[in-house]
């Protein structure tokens, strides 16, 4: 028998904004527990929500980005639910008019259709002991985007190229750092399968909260085989949901589904829709950040390699530094030939990211200008590299102590010339050997501390002057 997989994918994506989504407490990660509490937060009586602007301002670049409908007035609801992570007994969500709707992604030229993008609050953490539980508030509030996928993902692969994008499209967005083993960035799983040809949907298996990109494919890859041997045995596929066990690297249940749960939606008339104004979404979809694939554009024209462009796209702050490199006048082959193999070895060598990297990109820039214009050479600029990784020290300050200047090697060629006066008669007579014959010269004098791009440059211009 051959099986069709159905996947849908769902992601909770918290925003990075200074406060919550509807009080004034902090956001942070991290911190000691119950630290950055509102009494909104705690549910207190008489506290009333108050949106958050910036949030609403993440949600529609995002909606953008998603090719989604923006509808242009904002309604909350209740989600109605009695459970320890909820002190209120609703979380505020957006349930009937979702600020996003009907968008796609590509994923190696197949269109993934998207169902929906709501707003929505988090709820508060929970700490599970052996026979007590801990409620860490500071998560309780904390703004969410909510996305939601038609099921038309069909294997483990699709689903984690689709999630790498979306987390792609949120981190260069600057919306979320999109940081999965934090929770920052959740995925559930809506996974079933059927006979190859049929229109009907098997019974639904959910598999929450996985906490990498890779467990995505993993997870899903041991469902989908899990059951196939079930149907293929003739028995039958429970609905139910279930998590990735990442010793056993097997889905485990959680707890069966026998009805969906009533969640008694309602409007909260606590928070009066809000008008959107054309401008205002026009104005917020026109100042976003570059997405990943409008910088790939820019750094292609540039002339710098595919594959130079993947290293630097790996990451926003890889990009971002890239980026302010590139303000400093810095040549962009050079500067992508630094950065894709020297940086990078540091970052590896070190295990740290770029954000950590101890050389600016202003002094990455000013280094590489000297190189390009011929006043040290590659070696030479791989020593002063090394040398900056300790001192914050500008470029120019080494240079000053370490490498020979263009005065001296300007006296070192004419005390050369002035020794072998032949060389000008054959300069003259198109004899261009001559040339590279000084040039040795001056590197033996001076015992190879010279930049021979710079050497070749003024012992054509001293010859000409002769």
């Amino acid at each position: 028998m051959e099986f069709e997989t159905i996947i849908g994918l769902e992601f909770h994506l918290e925003m990075k904004t200074n406060s919550k989504m509807f009080s004034t407490a902090p956001v942070t990660f991290g911190d000691a527990p119950n630290t950055h509490v509102a009494f909104l937060d705690m549910a207190f009586p008489g506290t009333l929500p108050l949106v958050n602007k910036q949030a609403v301002i993440n949600a529609i670049r995002v909606c953008a980005a998603l090719h989604m409908s923006i509808d242009n007035e904002l309604w909350f609801d209740r989600k109605n639910y009695f459970y320890s992570d909820l002190p209120k007994g609703y979380q505020i969500t957006q349930e009937r008019r979702p600020i996003g709707r009907n968008g796609y992604l590509d994923i190696d030229g197949k269109r993934i259709n998207i169902e929906k993008l709501h707003i929505e609050e988090d709820t508060c953490k929970q700490l599970h002991m052996s026979d007590y539980s801990l409620l860490d508030f500071n998560r309780a509030g904390i703004p969410l985007l909510e996305i939601v996928t038609q099921p038309e993902i069909r294997s483990g692969k699709e689903a984690m190229e689709f999630a790498d994008k979306i987390r792609s499209v949120v981190t260069f967005l600057d919306v979320s750092d999109g940081k999965m083993e934090q929770g920052s960035m959740r995925c559930d799983v809506n996974i079933s399968i059927r006979e190859k040809g049929s229109k009907r949907f098997g019974p639904k298996v959910e598999i929450k909260n996985l906490n990498s990109i890779s467990n995505i494919q993993k997870a899903i890859d041991y469902e989908i085989q899990r059951q196939k041997d079930l149907v293929t045995k003739g028995e039958k596929i429970i609905q139910e949901t279930r998590r990735f066990d990442e010793k056993s690297k097997k889905t485990v249940p959680m707890r069966i589904k026998v009805d969906s749960i009533d969640y008694k939606f309602f409007f909260d008339a606590n928070i009066v829709p809000i008008r959107l104004s054309q401008d205002f979404i026009d104005s917020t979809i026109k100042a976003s950040p570059e997405l990943a694939e409008v910088k790939l554009e820019r750094y292609l024209r540039l002339g710098i390699k595919e594959s130079q462009c993947s290293t630097l796209l790996a990451s926003k702050e890889m990009s971002d530094y890239f980026d302010e490199v590139l303000k400093t006048g810095a040549d962009p082959i050079l500067a992508a030939n630094w950065m894709t193999v020297d940086v990078k070895a540091v970052l590896n060598k070190r295990d740290i990211e770029i954000n950590d990297f101890p050389i600016e990109p202003v002094r990455l820039g000013q280094m590489i200008a000297l190189i390009k214009d011929g006043k040290i050479n590659n070696k030479q600029g791989r020593e002063l590299f090394n040398k900056m990784l300790s001192s914050k020290e500008s470029p120019s300050s080494f240079i000053k102590n370490d490498v020979v200047s263009e005065e001296e090697i300007k006296k070192c060629i004419e005390e050369i010339i002035n020794k072998s006066p032949q060389c000008i008669d054959d300069y003259k007579n198109g004899k261009d050997k001559v040339i590279g014959f000084i040039v040795g010269q001056v590197l033996k004098v001076m015992g190879g501390e010279v930049n021979p791009n710079l050497t070749n440059r003024l012992v054509q211009e001293e010859l000409k002057r002769r």
